[in-house]
């Protein structure tokens, strides 16, 4: 499993959201989820399958 960390630049696999750059700022430990930011308004709960590195894409 990848080892996601605060600050780290990600980008979700599948919706809406998918190919966009996005930035992690919280871990919710008991749902597993970690909460994204896009820009300065937007932010969203993904799964840690849901996202890979933003230099990983294709």
């Amino acid at each position: 499993m990848k080892s996601f960390k605060i600050g780290d630049g990600v980008t979700p696999v599948t919706g809406p959201m998918k190919n966009e750059y996005g930035t992690i700022v919280y871990f919710y430990q008991e749902k597993n989820q970690i909460l994204v930011r896009f820009g300065s308004d937007q932010q969203f709960y993904f799964s840690p399958e849901e996202l890979i590195y933003w230099q990983e894409r294709d």
